[in-house]
This record gives C-alpha cells, structure tokens and sequence, in this order.
C-alpha cells in the first residue's frame, strides 16, 4: 500500500503548522490500521508512506479505516493505491514489477480515495462489504500488459469520474485483458505492496523476509488414544519446529505461540494470517511399540496450496533422523538457504538414548508452564534424563534454565544461580554448537546482574539458532540495556516477527519510539502490546509516551489500570506515583509512594525502589525535612552500595543523581548525572520535566547534558530511519 499527500509541499509553503498536523494524524492512522489489519509499515518518509498486508483484503480494509478518518475534519488529503505481485528483498531493498505497477497505481489516486488494480480486485470480489467501480484500463511505462483500475467505493470514500482523473499511464480501449498468462501470475508470497511516489524504500527488516520464509507449526495431532502421546506428540512438534529455526533464511514462529493454535477451530489459512505466516506446517504422530508414523503436510497460506506432503513410517530409533529430514525438505521446498554449519546441526542426534529423550521432553513442557511446582518436577525429569545419558547437552542445558528460574522468578536463595550457571556450562563444554545452552547460561548471568557477560553469551545462541524466539527477545533487550537502540529495535521487531503473541517485543520498539521522540509510533507499539497482554510496564510507558506528548489528562486516566494490574505490588504504586509526578498530581503521588513503601518487604535492602525518593521530594516541600532526609540518605546508602559492588545500571547513578539535588548539593548532582551518561542513561524528555532535578534544570551544564543525550539519540533514530 502506497500513500502519499498530495500538494504537501505547497501545504507547507502556505501553513507549515497545518501541514505538519495533517502529516502526523496520517502517520498516527497508518500505525494504528496498518497493526490492526495485520500489517506492517514498511517507511514513512516526507510525506509518503509504504506498506505491506498479508492479503489483498486486510490491506484494503485498512485503508479503507485511513480514509475514513483523513476524510473527517481537520481533511487531510491523503492518496491511496493498493497492488498485490511478487517482490524481490534483496540487501534491504525491494524491486520488481509489481513495485512498479504499485507506484503508476498511486498515481492515478485522488485525496480522499482508495484505488486498487485489477490483482487486487480479483482478490476481494467476494467481501459483500467491499464495493468497487471500474475505471477502465491503462498502459504504464516499462510494464507489459495493460492493468484494470478499481476505485473503492465505499461510504465516506471520494469517488471521481471515469476518465475525469490522471496519472503516470494512458487510458486504452475498453475491452478484456485477462488472459491465461495474466491469471495464472498470482502473488506466490501472498505480499501487498503499497507503493509511494518517493520509489523505492529501503525495507525496515534485515534479513530475508519474503513471506512464503515465515514459517508457523501448528501442534501436531496425537492419533494415539492414550493421553500419554499427548506430550509425545508436543514434544515431537517442538522438536521439528526446533530443526526448522536453524535455517538462518527462515522465520519460524515460535512454539510457545504456536501452543495457543493447538485444537484450534481455526483454518491454518486464518492462523496464517494472523501470525503473518507464508507457510504453514501441519501434521499428526501415531506411535505403536517401537514404531513411529509421522504425516507431514506445508501449506501455501495465501493461495491455500499444498506445498508438499510426506508420510514417514519408521522405528522410532530414528525419529531423530526423521526430525532432520524433514527440516531440510521443508528448506528445499521454500528454496532457503541452509549453510554447511546449518545442515550439520540439523543432522546432529541430540543422544542416543531414547528413554533420557522422553524425559527431556517431559521436562521441558513442564518447565514452560512456569509453575514452582512444575519448575520442581521438571529439574527431576532432567535429573533423570541426565542419569541415562551424562553428555545429553539439552538435558543439562534444561536443568540450568530450570535452576535460575527457582531464583529469578520463584524467589528462592540467588545461589541457585551459581547452579544453573554450572550445569549450563556443563552443557556447552558437551555441545558448542547448542544454542539452547548458551541461552541456558546468559539467562543466569542476567539474573545474576552481569548483562555483558549475558549479552555475549545471547549474541552466541542466536548466531546459532536466529529463530531462538527467548534469545532474539533477549538479545534485544541487551542491546537496549547497552543504549544501542537501532540494533534492539531490529532485534525486537525480529522478535514479534517470530513471537507475535508475546507482549514484551512490542513493549520495548514502544519504548524505543518514545525514545526517539516519535510518540504515535510508540503509542501504536504499546497499544497492541497490551492488546495481548495488559501489563503495568505497557501502561507505564504508555502514560510517559501521553505525558511527553502534552497528552497529561490521557496519562492520568491510565493510573488505575497500572495499580489494577497487580494492587498487591509495590512496584504498581511506585509506578502510579511517579506517573502523578509528572503529570503535576503531587496528591496522589504521595498517596501511591507510601502505599508502595507499605507494601514492600524488601524495604531497607532494595536499591530498585524509588517512591521513598518521590515521597521524600513531597515531604521536603512540604516542610518535612527529618522525615525527607531518613528517606533520601537511606536510598543514597543502598544506591551507592550496589554502584560499588559495579553494577552498571543507569537507574542507581540517576536516582543518586536526583537524591543530591533534592538535597541541594548542585555539584554532586551534575556529576552523578554525567555518570549515568556514561553507563548509557537516555531518558532525556523525563528528566527535562521531573520536579526532581528542579534545582538544576535550568543550569547551562544540565542542559548541554541533555543536549548531549537528546544529540546522540537522535542519531539514533535517524540510523533506524535508514537501515
């Protein structure tokens, strides 16, 4: 889908606060339709944009959305014209014909209107809600055949008149030009392209991201009658999708997304293009004694074409084997590249011990459920698959993901992290090529606070397996702890890519736009991130992204859902609170400071907290200066405390830096504030409105500081813009 603003450049020499206006209500709609109808803005430059659906009926209905609402009061008149065609992605850019045919047809658009060729049409004949009115047919420079021009007729769309409207392309007689030839070129990778005036853009994902490439795997069928091949039959489909992410050329979705489709009454054609999936893999495992008989079938989403089907019947002693061919199919059919490396890691036999593999697999399925109890059953399950087979790498890399989790996310003594940290390395010295266990060990370092031993440790999982859904998540999320937000943006939009149903990727590119200063994109982000799961995090960065925006009143409506989230947290108070701090509320901010000072056990030990510094702020001003100073100089104490131990989180030097200049020590607190621009402190628009850096917010190192950050970043976005 390509759009553009026609006359922008005279709105701007006439009214350049009007235009800009007009430029930003139209990128604020694409964000929002083009995520609702499963699609993805590609780029927005001047005023142009480009677009790709993962159907010819998602992207007409989005634009059909946009329309409707440029066409509402402030007008902006917007150009749309929608064509459907193979691409070619190549080193970040895309060409072809159907780019071509894509740019004539935006230009004989009008503002107001949606104008779609004849593929497109063909495509959506059969929406009863959908109206369309021919136009006639055109010639377009360097392109064949002639191509059909549809406009949509809809209610609200500016609909002209035949032959009263002009583009790059002439009219020519009326009569049909739907051969053989024309009806048999279908779009193979199910891409609409929206195609602008500015030509070509270069494509805002690395790697290789033709469509038919982005693989989901449905769980298989158990035709086994005992509920036992149940969590064979998972295991089994793990394990395939598994081989298949280790085709770098791949995007496989995955499994802990592809968990929610298990028995879904969905077609794998609705699955598909819910996920913007090209191919879908579906299948059923049946086991008797010793043997095994697993069918395989891949599907062409857009076109509802089988691909390729196999029925493998064999001892279950080689289902191993069957994993790796399978994958390697697969990577024929789809004509991915699979590298020496690759295909050797595909073929590797993770042990030979069949007994020790259903224990793995068992344990695993149990680890995911994220229980204690689970967590518990599932190191015995390990344990015991270690018993029959010592040098089974996954088994030990399972035990130590499950040991760190018995610390980070049940609460039981951090030495268990030592734990994990041993039985992964156990499983890295069995299996260097094993992304699984580098993972296993990165995750215990984060825990552990040493995120550039973590990060190292991420970066080898997923030069190993680029489809590691939890390690590209991570490897994102380290690159953002490092500051480095255009590769955590590319990282994390790989993530939603591949876990398209896990909030946390789309809380962080949220994040990242806030950053950046680009708030309607952040604002985008974050909705669909709490689209899929209403998160305290979602609504804080959210209600930051209102407040720097000027959008207070719309931030303060988001404090109950924050508290909501979780009333028995004292992080979900803390965060009301500072939210109140910015919006001006001092009220209520003092209210959810102490209510989270309250609530939280961890109290005098906690160097995270912040309301006792927001609480102290109030007192202060409130005249409370004993009860403010036992707040601020027990905060100093544990924040200095852990900058000791050489932590290099930025929120200790920041939150010292805040401590001091409440308490009117100047020096010390531009000082603190240098140091946590060295370790990569970036929240430069919070900063510039919080009460708490008041008395030196308007001295000029202060501001050359911010200045300095706001600088840097900038760059940033500016490399995301490109890339």
């Amino acid at each position: 889908m390509f759009t553009d603003i026609k006359g922008y450049t005279h709105m701007m020499e006439v009214n350049e606060v009007e235009a800009h206006l007009s430029r930003e209500k139209m990128v604020k709609s694409i964000n929002e339709q083009v995520v609702a109808h499963n699609g993805r803005v590609v780029k927005f430059e001047g005023d142009g944009s480009l677009c790709i659906f993962n159907s010819s009926i998602n992207a007409v209905r989005a634009a059909i959305a946009i329309q409707s609402h440029m066409n509402k009061d402030p007008k902006v008149p917007l150009r749309i014209g929608i064509h459907t065609g193979d691409i070619v992605i190549e080193d970040n850019s895309v060409y072809g014909d159907s780019v071509n045919v894509a740019s004539r047809v935006e230009s004989f658009s009008i503002p107001g209107g949606v104008l779609i060729s004849g593929k497109v049409n063909d495509d959506i004949k059969n929406q009863p809600d959908i109206f369309r009115k021919s136009l006639g047919r055109f010639e377009f420079k360097n392109i064949k055949e002639p191509v059909e021009l549809f406009i949509i007729s809809n209610p609200g769309l500016v609909v002209p008149q035949k032959n009263r409207f002009e583009g790059k392309g002439i009219a020519v007689a009326d009569k049909s030009f739907f051969s053989k030839k024309n009806i048999r070129v279908i779009a193979a990778i199910g891409l609409v392209v929206t195609v602008s005036l500015l030509g070509y853009f270069k494509f805002l994902q690395t790697g290789r991201s033709v469509l038919m490439k982005t693989v989901a795997v449905i769980p298989f069928q158990n035709n086994n009658s005992d509920s036992t091949g149940e969590f064979f039959s998972d295991g089994i489909t793990e394990d395939i999708l598994t081989q298949i992410s280790r085709i770098g050329d791949l995007n496989v979705i995955s499994n802990s997304t592809m968990k929610l489709f298990k028995k879904s009454n969905k077609s794998f054609q609705q699955i598909g293009n819910e996920l913007n999936a090209g191919s879908i893999l579906t299948g059923n495992i049946r086991r008797v004694n010793s043997n095994i008989r697993i069918f395989v079938q891949l599907d062409d989403v857009s076109t509802g074409k089988n691909l390729w089907a196999e029925t493998y019947d064999a001892d279950y002693s080689k289902i191993f084997e069957i994993q790796s061919q399978i994958a390697q199919q697969i990577a024929t059919v789809l004509q991915a590249k699979l590298s020496p490396a690759e295909k050797e890691r595909i073929k590797k036999r993770p042990t030979d011990n069949l007994s020790a593999y259903e224990n793995y697999l068992k344990g695993r399925e149990l680890y995911t459920h994220y229980k204690k109890e689970d967590n518990e059953k599932a190191i015995d399950l390990f344990k015991k698959a270690i018993q029959l087979d010592h040098k089974y790498a996954l088994a030990w890399a399972g035990l130590g993901d499950a040991y760190s989790q018995k610390y980070g996310r049940f609460g039981f003594d951090k030495s268990w992290i030592d734990s994990s940290k041993a039985a992964a390395n156990n499983a890295i010295s069995l299996d260097t090529t094993s992304s699984e266990a580098f993972k296993a060990l990165a995750n215990a370092y984060n825990y552990a606070l040493d995120y550039d031993k973590g990060f190292e440790l991420v970066q080898n999982s997923v030069r190993l397996n680029p489809n590691n859904a939890p390690a590209v998540g991570n490897l994102g999320t380290g690159y953002f702890l490092k500051g480095n937000l255009p590769e955590a943006l590319k990282w994390e939009k790989k993530a939603t890519t591949i876990s398209p149903k896990n909030y946390i990727p789309f809380q962080l590119i949220g994040w990242i736009y806030r950053l950046y200063g680009d708030f309607s994109s952040a604002e985008s982000w974050l909705k669909k991130s709490l689209e899929l799961k209403p998160f305290k995090d979602s609504y804080r960065e959210l209600a930051f992204t209102y407040i720097q925006a000027s959008r207070k009143d719309d931030a303060m409506k988001l404090v109950p859902f924050i508290i909501a989230s979780d009333t028995t947290s004292y992080i979900a108070y803390e965060e009301a609170g500072l939210v109140c701090v910015y919006a001006g509320d001092t009220q209520n901010a003092k209210k959810y400071f102490q209510r989270s000072i309250d609530l939280n056990p961890s109290l005098l030990t906690d160097a995270f907290t912040f309301a006792p510094i927001g609480l102290a702020d109030i007192l202060l001003k409130e005249g409370k200066k004993i009860d403010a100073e036992i707040l601020l100089s027990r905060s100093l104490s544990l924040c200095l405390d852990e900058i000791q131990k050489g932590k290099q989180d930025d929120e200790f030097r920041m939150n010292v830096a805040a401590i001091r200049t409440i308490q009117g020590k100047k020096e010390d607190a531009l000082s603190w504030m240098q140091k946590a621009i060295d370790v990569k402190w970036q929240e430069y628009g919070l900063a510039e409105i919080s009460p708490w850096f008041k008395n030196i917010n308007g001295d000029a190192r202060f501001l050359q500081m911010i200045n300095s950050v706001k600088a840097e970043v900038n760059q940033m976005r500016i490399k995301s813009e490109q890339e």
